[in-house]
């Protein structure tokens, strides 16, 4: 009844993402599928081989075509599924109904959900922490009972897992350790049995996007001293909660904070559950601050052992425990509350420039190169953005406007807000010479749109 009741509340939190339009790599998931190849080649222009997300949206795109809202639904639902997850994977570390009903209640408005929930093209990582857990728990099954069928499951669920998203790599070496210290008698054949399929997938899967990919397969090039920030800051804005607070925290003191997090850490894990936890959780991030940076996104699947390890140490009747975990959870309902904003805005944003630019189709559907002056990047000016023209506008103009130009070249102008996506910058007086013999569109914060720039003054 509980569970009823829990996921009734989080539909309803979240239920105005229902009717936001899509934005961003939304777009471009409604690339042409020439045939059932295509949903499982490794795309050459793309550092990421996701075929479990292309495939889920082949057949979103079957069903809804360009109504968004299946698609926002399908993304709650699979959050839903999570929440339910997290609960039935906190009793196996906590023999506590109420701190397993905690561990829930605090995974489903943690701060960092915006972009899994309110953005389809987040929800990519919601599903990998589906087939994770779902993969960890049919380990953990495997172990207690050494049924070939939980084996079977946990390399299943692992493969889905990498083929939605490469960060599930993390769960190699954290199955590793659960095995490890959870084990009675090491058994060396059971050992290559288990985890011979997962390394070989990630193998092959590396070494085919080496032959295939032309781009760099990083979004970041490593770096040791970049690894050491984004690693220690992950930590306190998933111990701390409240990115209202973080944010304001100076790069010298966060080192500090992260000793003394550190310190309580020590001083709380006495057992080998509480110690797998952990080790569970720097595993994450420290895939995520090697290769990318911290994103809302990515503290997902990061804050789901954190969130069990909090309730298996806190002291839940006790006074500062409880407004410790009140506030993580306040903390993360006011700012997903404010984030609905400013991803309504992203959404009206999207919905006005392919309104706009569709009136000029007609005259502009064989044009070669088209200019986009000073379009946004986010709707709002912060670390912890709403996407709006990110990726995909290409694929936005091709399918929602059917303009098919050949280039697409964005700029900036003499007012760019803060939030303007990065482009060459043009003055005035060249943007002003380019509209003579070409077709310019520029964006006007004030319209939440963009305009045909005439060619003559």
């Amino acid at each position: 009844m509980f569970l009823i009741i829990l996921f009734l509340i989080v539909f309803l939190f979240y239920r105005q993402a229902l009717f936001y339009y899509f934005i961003s790599d939304d777009f471009l998931g409604f690339t042409k599928i020439k045939n059932l190849f295509d949903l499982i080649k490794i795309d050459p222009n793309n550092n990421h081989y996701s075929p479990v997300v292309k495939i889920i949206g082949f057949f979103l795109t079957k069903i809804a075509t360009y109504n968004s809202l299946p698609y926002h639904l399908y993304a709650i639902i699979v959050h839903l599924l999570n929440v339910y997850l997290v609960y039935h994977l906190s009793k196996i570390f906590i023999n506590d109904r109420l701190r397993n009903i905690l561990s829930a209640i605090i995974f489903a408005f943690f701060f960092a959900n915006y972009e899994v929930v309110f953005w389809y093209g987040g929800s990519n990582n919601s599903l990998l922490v589906t087939f994770y857990i779902l993969s960890l728990l049919s380990l953990i099954k495997f172990i207690k009972t050494k049924k070939n069928l939980f084996s079977i499951l946990f390399q299943t669920g692992f493969i889905c897992a990498l083929l939605t998203h490469e960060y599930a790599i993390s769960l190699i070496p954290v199955g590793v350790i659960y095995w490890w210290l959870f084990t009675g008698k090491k058994n060396w054949k059971e050992f290559i049995k288990l985890f011979s399929v997962p390394v070989f997938v990630v193998v092959l899967t590396f070494f085919l996007k080496t032959i295939f990919v032309r781009i760099s397969l990083l979004v970041r090039t490593p770096s040791v001293l970049k690894f050491i920030a984004f690693t220690l800051r992950s930590f306190v804005y998933l111990f701390i909660g409240n990115p209202y607070i973080v944010d304001k925290i100076p790069n010298f003191f966060i080192p500090i904070i992260f000793l003394v997090i550190l310190f309580f850490l020590f001083k709380f894990t006495k057992n080998k559950r509480t110690l797998f936890l952990l080790i569970w959780a720097s595993f994450t991030i420290f895939v995520y601050s090697l290769t990318s940076a911290p994103q809302a996104r990515y503290f997902y699947l990061s804050f789901v052992p954190i969130v069990i390890y909090l309730l298996s140490v806190i002291k839940v009747r006790q006074i500062i425990p409880i407004f410790y975990l009140l506030f993580i959870f306040i903390s993360g309902v006011v700012f997903l509350q404010n984030q609905k904003y400013y991803w309504q805005l992203s959404s009206r944003i999207t919905k006005n420039v392919i309104n706009d630019v569709k009136k000029y189709s007609q005259p502009l559907q064989k044009t070669e190169v088209l200019y986009f002056v000073n379009l946004p990047d986010s709707s709002n000016d912060s670390i912890w953005k709403a996407y709006i023209f990110r990726a995909g506008f290409k694929e936005l103009l091709n399918n929602f406007v059917n303009i098919y130009p050949e280039k697409i070249i964005l700029l900036t102008s003499f007012k760019p807000t803060s939030h303007t996506i990065e482009a060459p910058y043009i003055s005035p007086k060249k943007l002003s010479e380019l509209k003579q013999k070409n077709t310019v569109f520029i964006y006007r914060e004030d319209l939440k749109s963009v305009i045909l720039v005439p060619s003559h003054p």
